[in-house]
């Protein structure tokens, strides 16, 4: 035998100032789910089965890019694996998997690529994060790449940043975090996990999440330029202006993705319809003659 592996808080307010968490995913529900994911299985490879000398349970289990398994699923498939690694904060529950352990041998060359993310305008100190951990002794560490595609595309060849090349992630599980480019305040992006192992076993990702510091510039713009009502609302909001002309508004979820897009070309007041919403908390985002604000609406 050759080798024998707190959910992050979302956002509740449009906190001046302060870190905040603009998207989250730990594959448990807190988060947009695998199905908005995008995978890419570029290596092709098998990887080695429960059969023959090398079996391996664990192993076979992950057929695609990257898996999401159970704690339960894991342990069937490895009676050894008794706890996820302490040192991989908050890790629990369902996580997601890659793997490098082929047969024949090759290097992995598989994609996990997320969700169309918008960064709120006027954001600083933007963070991605996530936790890590190899599974095996430490002859057999992983090693995967995390990329950016700051123009918000999806296919491989948009990942134009390489934010960090991980060479032999920790056993004990281990959690980083990356700072991104400010510049990318106000725009929309797309992060990649890239499992590039060469003949290692696997892999385990957990509570990955994007942090920003929303500052006050944008609450403030808007409180002091701007109206919406009613708020809490069943469906139609108003907003008006007295101070300027109102072009766009964007209204966009606790993971970052815009819902709903009005173009408005220069008007200072209007009647918006957000009621195929779903109940719960978003940003309104209005960029005006003047600038731009952002503030908080719940949608009953």
């Amino acid at each position: 035998m050759r080798r024998i592996l707190p959910i992050v808080l979302l956002l509740t307010a449009f906190l001046i100032n302060a870190q905040t968490t603009i998207f989250v995913e730990d594959w448990d529900g807190n988060g947009p789910g695998i199905g908005e994911w995008t995978l890419y299985n570029l290596d092709n490879r098998t990887p080695v089965g429960p059969g023959g000398t090398d079996g391996e349970a664990l192993s076979f289990l992950v057929q695609d890019a990257w898996t999401v398994l159970s704690f339960e699923q894991i342990q069937g498939a490895n009676p050894l694996f008794e706890a996820y690694p302490t040192a991989a904060t908050g890790m629990d529950g369902n996580i997601i998997a890659s793997n490098s352990w082929y047969n024949p041998v090759g290097i992995a060359n598989d994609w996990l690529v997320s969700p169309l993310i918008t960064i709120p305008a006027g954001a600083t100190n933007i963070s991605l994060n996530w936790a890590a951990t190899s599974l095996g002794n430490a002859t057999f560490l992983e090693d995967y790449r995390v990329h950016l595609s700051p123009t918000g595309g999806s296919q491989v060849a948009n990942f134009t940043n390489l934010l960090i090349d991980v060479n032999n992630e920790l056993n004990t599980g281990n959690f980083r975090t990356q700072v991104l480019n400010d510049n990318l305040a106000g725009t929309s992006i797309r992060f990649a996990f890239q499992n590039d192992g060469n003949d290692q076993y696997v892999m385990f990702l957990d509570n990955i999440t994007l942090t920003a510091t929303l500052t006050a510039s944008t609450n403030d713009f808007f409180a002091s330029n701007l109206k919406i009502y009613p708020n809490p609302t069943n469906g139609m909001i108003n907003l008006s202006s007295s101070t300027t002309l109102i072009n766009t508004v964007s209204v966009t979820d606790l993971n970052g993705r815009i819902v709903k897009f009005f173009n408005l070309s220069g008007i200072s007041q209007t009647e918006l319809n957000v009621s195929e919403l779903t109940s719960g908390m978003y940003f309104v985002s209005v960029e005006t003659d003047l600038g731009k604000g952002t503030t908080k609406i719940v949608k009953n």
